[in-house]
């Protein structure tokens, strides 16, 4: 699974996406992975939340620099990623 390379995806698609990844790795409903949810609140430690930055740099073709991964939510995920596909691609 990746995202069209040609796209430059919305902050929301980004929070879609990594909800998706979010709900299926820790085997929950969807609809409970909110852009305000805390990934701890969510069951997700260092490791899972590892898991699912490593999961972002394959579907979106980016890179995260090790010392931007200081998230707390969701949304905090999805702005990041966001703002690395916008910097990546220009």
């Amino acid at each position: 699974m990746t995202i069209n390379e040609k796209k430059i995806p919305s902050v929301e698609e980004v929070s879609n996406a990594l909800a998706k990844m979010i709900a299926d790795k820790m085997e929950i409903d969807i609809t409970t992975v909110l852009p305000e949810s805390n990934l701890q609140e969510l069951g997700l430690d260092s490791l899972d939340t590892f898991d699912i930055i490593f999961s972002a740099e394959d579907y979106f073709k980016i890179k995260v620099p090790n010392d931007q991964v200081k998230i707390t939510t969701l949304q905090d995920v999805a702005v990041l990623v966001h703002q690395l596909i916008l910097s990546q691609k220009s």
